[in-house]
């Protein structure tokens, strides 16, 4: 299994890669945090806000994927001159459904995501699964758009 080719938008125009990073993970839950910790390990520096945005928003997606794919999940991370991008690859073709928020207390995460990356998308893979990602900027504090506190539909395509 390996990360598939991320669509035009994924990356800057322009924006050169200075890194890329991959683990595969069998879905057990405590692969949450072995993601966390592997994206925090291969991060650039970054201001604390995004940073922090960095972590949780990578908890955000794997956990989907744990949940919903229950496949081995490939995690990646690519640092260019200008931004972070954070890549999760699952096996399931079918993208994330939104369920009746009551009685619900999750179905927060890709709202977050959509609130604080800079841009995120989920695309499917014909030949095989498909891949959420998201991307920061390096050099500023992650800021947080209107509706961060509201639930989204699933991601569809680069915010």
């Amino acid at each position: 299994m390996s990360c598939q080719p991320m669509a035009n938008d994924a990356l800057r125009p322009g924006d050169a890669v200075e890194q890329t990073f991959r683990v595969r993970l069998d879905p057990l839950p405590r692969l949450v945090a072995t993601a966390r910790q592997f994206v925090g390990s291969h991060a650039p520096p970054l201001p604390g806000e995004t940073r922090d945005a960095l972590l949780l928003l990578t908890s955000e997606l794997v956990t989907n994927a744990v949940l919903h794919a229950q496949t081995p999940l490939e995690v990646g991370i690519t640092v260019t001159e200008a931004s972070v991008l954070v890549t999760v690859h699952d096996l399931d073709l079918t993208g994330p459904q939104q369920q009746p928020y009551e009685p619900r207390e999750g179905g927060w995460g890709l709202g977050l995501v959509a609130a604080l990356a800079e841009a995120s998308a989920l695309e499917r893979h014909p030949d095989g699964g498909k891949t959420a990602w998201f991307r920061l900027p390096r050099g500023q504090t992650s800021y947080v758009r209107d509706g961060a506190a509201t639930r989204r539909e699933p991601l569809r395509g680069s915010h």
